[in-house]
């Protein structure tokens, strides 16, 4: 991964101001941006929640270690970051860390943690993209299982017909519920996918 700083000369200091974007010059389906002073690949693809392969690709005639400050990039727009089934993406604000996302999406450091094992999340950014689990997820799921937001109408029965297990496997991966708190809104532990084969093979083998 890149992690080389855009340098900046003297005479690209004098003429910083002078350059301007080309709008035209970028595809369709993405936008420019110019290079500040400190930025790199990784920086500006974390900046705008993309892959640093995805930025490369969209820019063949800048070398990576070539970056230069008021270099124009075109960056790819719609190609964000991909957050898992029940997660919803967030982009951190100025002045915001890791507590305030904790506190305004009501989830645990733990949950954020396994959700975005790419970031470090005592250094965040402004701009930085994070895949936030529904909100009292406290990150505490068997083996890193997913989480589920109960829906109006929803029964433990459908549940567990929906995920390929059982009412009993249910229960068991949420200890700490009574059968009557399954009830809208209620995040629970879903079995993980390998968990399903593995009590599949073992009801075949009985």
């Amino acid at each position: 991964m890149d992690q080389i700083n855009a340098t900046m000369t003297e005479n690209e200091l004098i003429n910083q101001t002078a350059l301007e974007p080309d709008t035209g010059a970028c595809p369709a389906g993405s936008e420019t941006y110019r290079v500040q002073r400190g930025d790199s690949f990784y920086l500006i693809a974390r900046k705008f929640g993309i892959s640093v392969r995805a930025l490369m690709n969209a820019n063949p005639n800048i070398a990576a270690g070539h970056l230069l400050v008021g270099d124009i990039l075109c960056v790819p727009v719609g190609e964000g970051r991909s957050c898992p089934v029940g997660s919803s993406a967030y982009t951190v604000q100025q002045g915001q860390s890791v507590v305030d996302v904790m506190l305004s999406s009501n989830v645990s450091l733990r949950a954020l943690r396994e959700y975005n094992e790419d970031i470090r999340l005592t250094a965040l950014r402004p701009g930085d993209v994070l895949c936030v689990p529904p909100s009292g997820d406290r990150g505490l799921c068997e083996n890193g299982g997913p989480v589920y937001r109960l829906q109006e109408g929803d029964t433990l029965d459908e549940i567990a017909e929906r995920n390929g297990t059982n009412v009993e496997q249910l229960l068991r991966l949420n200890p700490n519920l009574l059968p009557s708190d399954f009830v809208s809104g209620q995040v629970i532990c879903l079995p993980t996918r390998r968990r399903v084969t593995e009590e599949n093979t073992e009801e075949q083998e009985t």
